[in-house]
């Protein structure tokens, strides 16, 4: 494992080999960052303090009473810290099916959602030459295809994530509630 001492970026890991990882780079996660620290700092209390409880017969409770709480902490951030919340899931998946990357539209950089917002707007324009897809999107009148959806779900989620507004929160949420996954 590596521990930078400062760390500036994370990454979306997509693929791991023996001294090689593959992915995407986020923005640096402050609860990546908290976890990597603590289950450091935790696991090493907890070393130290099992190895003086068991070398040192005179105080063998005092020292395990200290191991025992950092081993269950170095537990927690392990297997529980920071973890998918059920009430997640939906938009990680409907991100993983526009994408391919199921995360949380936050954790990518700025340079990522650019990249996707170009794409999913000249796929539109190219589909449907005469539609604005805002206007498509807030209209009742027009029939929406799946296909449609999605891209009006693709545009819809990264424009509210980089153009933060009540105007484009009421598109999003527009296409979210359009935009269902089998």
């Amino acid at each position: 494992m590596f521990i930078p001492l400062f760390p500036i970026g994370s990454m979306y890991v997509t693929a791991s080999e023996f001294k090689r990882r593959g992915g995407l780079d986020i923005d640096t996660n402050s609860k990546s960052v908290l976890a990597t620290y603590a289950r450091l700092f935790t696991f090493l209390a907890a070393a130290i303090t099992f190895f003086i409880a068991f070398t040192n017969n005179l105080n063998f409770v005092y020292f395990m009473a200290m191991a025992i709480p950092f081993a269950a902490l170095w537990v927690y951030f392990c297997f529980f810290y920071g973890k998918a919340k059920k009430s997640d899931l939906p938009l990680r998946d409907k991100v993983g099916s526009i994408t391919g990357y199921y995360a949380l539209p936050h954790y990518f950089d700025h340079s990522f959602l650019y990249l996707k917002l170009d794409a999913f707007e000249k796929e539109y324009k190219r589909i449907y030459p005469d539609s604005n897809w805002q206007t498509d999107l807030m209209s009742d009148d027009v029939e929406i295809a799946d296909g449609r959806k999605r891209l009006l779900f693709g545009i819809a989620l990264f424009n509210c994530v980089i153009n933060n507004s009540p105007e484009n929160d009421e598109l999003y949420y527009k296409a979210d509630a359009l935009y269902q996954l089998p």
